[in-house]
């Protein structure tokens, strides 16, 4: 009897080591588990923004082109608002909407706040360029503002999310650019 208490510390180490090796072993994997997740969906995370972003751009950028044909800015190539080119926007504005489903499935609460904004925003130009809210302008020029300022906002709450380094603070650039000619508002 006495050989068999005499291994029993023996035998107590080995089980202790046994299972505090199985669980360094099991936290040293969950976390490699949990990274992976989380690189998974940082990858996927990163593609819907940059696909939104995309979106909002190009429906930001037709709709400008159509506001130049109403006169409410200047933009080197005016789009007229025929069916087929409205058909087109709507097109754009469809596919930029679906996008704000996987931001909804993906992001934070700030993130998805600051997209909600923007959306509002990227509307506002559309009604403009539309013709389906009165404008001039100067009301074009606030709305184009206040979209620019959203995208800012939009972009900052990304990079926030994904943990990417602030950029710093960035002075706003004026719009429109200093070289590009002053419209009269009453010109033709």
């Amino acid at each position: 009897m006495s050989g068999i208490v005499d291994q029993l510390p023996t035998l107590l180490g080995v089980v202790v080591g046994g299972l505090m090796s199985y669980v360094v072993g099991a936290l040293t994997e969950r976390s490699r588990w949990r990274r992976q997740q989380e690189t998974r969906w940082d990858g996927q995370l990163l593609q819907a923004y940059s696909d939104y972003s995309h979106a909002v751009k190009e429906c930001a950028t037709r709709y400008q082109r159509l506001a130049a044909h109403r006169g409410l800015t200047d933009h080197p190539a005016p789009l007229e608002p025929t069916d087929v080119e409205l058909e087109q926007a709507a097109t754009i504005e469809g596919r930029r909407s679906a996008m704000v489903e996987a931001l909804s499935l993906l992001t934070d609460a700030a993130t998805a706040e600051a997209v909600q904004k923007l959306n509002r925003c990227v509307w506002h130009l559309e009604w403009l360029a539309r013709g389906q809210l009165a404008g001039d302008p100067t009301s074009w020029t606030q709305a184009f503002s206040d979209y620019r300022a959203a995208r800012v906002e939009f972009y900052r709450h990304a990079r926030r999310s994904l943990r990417i380094a602030e950029i710093g603070t960035l002075r706003e650039v004026p719009w429109p650019p200093p070289w590009r000619p002053v419209r009269n508002p009453s010109d033709p």
